[in-house]
């Protein structure tokens, strides 16, 4: 069964961002050859990509984010994401948060009072 990556980003206002990461997953592997052939390496986009959901996420605390990467079935595309997250974001936020691996969180871990 082949699999596809994706980083989820979202707070509390639902889901922000669905990222397909898969086609970086090769990255360091050619790099290491790279470095062997003593080439030039190429720095991996995806760091630039969590580099900047981090830094989005630290200055905005109020907003409480959270950030996973999972993988899942191939035949589970970034529009399926979209999909699920708009009918039911709570299930999906538990499905990442069970199946996923922490990148951060910020997740309030106090109810809210309205008074």
């Amino acid at each position: 069964m082949t699999t596809s990556a994706f980083i989820f980003m979202w707070d509390i206002y639902g889901i922000e961002s669905v990222i397909p990461i898969t086609q970086y997953e090769e990255w360091d592997k050619e790099n290491t050859w790279r470095a062997l052939n003593n080439e030039e390496l190429q720095r991996n986009p995806i760091n630039n990509i969590i580099q900047s959901l981090l830094l989005r996420s630290r200055f905005n605390p109020q907003r409480n984010y959270e950030i996973y990467a999972v993988d899942c079935s191939s035949d589970l595309d970034e529009d399926f994401w979209w999909e699920e997250w708009r009918k039911n974001p709570q299930g999906c936020a538990d499905i990442v948060r069970t199946r996923g691996q922490k990148i951060f969180s910020d997740r309030s871990s106090l109810p809210q009072v309205i008074s």
